[in-house]
């Protein structure tokens, strides 16, 4: 195994950097995380191909996704960029094409080997300094288009691409660190609550045992009973985004309301939505319909005001319940960050399971650089 560069003197004074300049800081962090020797130790997985190591193959993949290459075509540039090549320690970057396979390979019998090491890692970073009594889990979703005959896309809720078949990644992120705490692939067409309940009983399951308090957050997308009944149960505290059905908008709008601020009224009642076991805490906020209509994005227009609800068990005032919720934007600028940055709606190939694991690899590697934030500071 080819080792990566130890000394190199940094500095960030030139004129022409490209976007390759960060590289020497993220090697560095890789060896003070010790992260070859942890993928080769925690990782079974035999090479077919001699030339390159289990951890080179993962570097080879887990570098570019950090410096926001997009497609696995694109890294093509890197066979012929030899300070790139000094710092990682690869022999010579491996095909796009050699990529792919290896990406195959690992998601059928190495991604296990690799979550579980991502496990605890994460569990580490979490508990530096020291270990948190809560935990925050901030629940999102969102869809990924595909244009190919990718295995296992199917076409599901959509909305910019109708009749599109799509990926659908949900994510749990934990809301005080702002690490990616669980993440899972499906198909687009796979309920939110098949896919909800497992994913944030998985991330809880992982959790340290010195947590004594957890709380969710999510929107309206995940506004279902089979979640809340599954939440409940482990007294699990939730603020959840309601949708505005049209006998709940006859609620929200007919509820009393008292000032909070001043263009921000709050309410709040008790209500049982169709088909729900019993009613539920709701919620809910009413603002002015403003002459700039930046809130209509986020807010249900009724009337002269704009609304929105949110059931809750949380023993709090109805303006501690929203603040609290609205305290969840992290999770939203994580996938935005992750689709903008990280290529995470680049699909790499037709295969599922190769696909999965390179959605994987994204997530590790934005927890990695979040890591290092953490260790940094």
């Amino acid at each position: 195994m080819a080792s990566s560069a130890k000394k190199v003197a940094s500095s960030f004074s030139g004129q022409t950097l490209t976007h390759f300049g960060g590289l020497v800081l993220l090697q560095r962090f890789f060896h003070r995380l010790g992260l070859r020797r942890l993928l080769t130790r925690s990782i079974g997985l035999t090479q077919r191909n001699n030339r390159y190591s289990l951890s080179e193959s993962l570097l080879a993949l887990l570098s570019p996704i950090r410096l926001g290459l997009g497609r696995i075509e694109s890294t093509r540039l890197l066979k012929h960029h030899g300070v790139f090549q000094y710092l990682t320690g690869l022999p010579i970057y491996p095909d796009p094409q050699t990529l792919r396979r290896f990406l195959g390979r690992f998601g059928e019998a190495g991604l296990a080997d690799f979550l579980a090491l991502h496990d605890r890692l994460r569990l580490q970073m979490l508990s530096h300094p020291r270990p948190p009594t809560t935990l925050v889990l901030d629940l999102d979703s969102t869809v990924l288009t595909v244009y190919g005959r990718q295995e296992k896309a199917e076409v599901g809720f959509n909305p910019k691409k109708r009749r599109r078949p799509s990926y659908m990644p949900v994510l749990c992120v934990e809301g005080q660190t702002g690490d990616c705490w669980a993440a899972e692939y499906y198909p687009g067409n796979t309920h939110i609550a098949t896919a909800t309940v497992p994913l944030w009983e998985a991330a809880w399951a992982k959790a340290p045992s010195d947590i004594r308090t957890l709380r969710v957050r999510a929107d309206s997308a995940f506004y279902d009973h089979e979640i809340i009944e599954a939440l409940e149960p482990r007294q699990a505290g939730y603020t959840i985004v309601a949708r505005m059905t049209r006998p709940f908008q006859q609620r929200v709008t007919t509820a009393w309301y008292r000032r909070a601020g001043r263009s921000v009224s709050l309410a709040e009642f008790s209500y049982q939505p169709q088909g729900w076991p019993g009613p539920r805490r709701f919620v809910a906020v009413r603002r002015p319909v403003p002459e700039e209509p930046s809130w209509q994005l986020t807010l249900s227009r009724m009337g002269d005001y704009l609304y929105r609800a949110i059931v809750t068990n949380l023993e709090l005032t109805p303006l501690h319940v929203w603040r609290f919720y609205n305290d969840r934007a992290e999770a939203e600028l994580l996938i935005r960050e992750m689709k903008e940055a990280y290529a995470l709606g680049k699909i790499p190939t037709g295969d599922w399971q190769a696909n999965r694991a390179s959605f994987q690899l994204v997530v590790f590697a934005y927890n990695l650089l979040n890591f290092d934030d953490a260790l940094s500071g």
